[in-house]
């Protein structure tokens, strides 16, 4: 079962549920574990990306380096 990251717009808590993906296409918000508001949105957590081995391509996970992304 996915876990989704959300967060407490009323007492700024970062909070983690488990739920079905069927569950959350409905768009049910669960309530905040702390203050049990409904005002909370969902956030979304940085992830590291590896894509290359080192003396690899030297491709990042945006392309490939010097490509004027940034």
């Amino acid at each position: 079962m996915p876990a989704y990251d959300y967060f407490c717009r009323d007492c700024r808590t970062s909070f983690m549920v488990r739920m079905s993906m069927s569950a959350y296409s409905t768009g049910t918000k669960p309530p905040c574990p702390a203050c049990e508001s409904k005002n909370v949105e969902r956030t979304y957590a940085a992830v590291n990306v590896l894509t290359a081995a080192r003396g690899g391509s030297g491709a990042g996970a945006c392309g490939p380096v010097g490509s004027g992304f940034s």
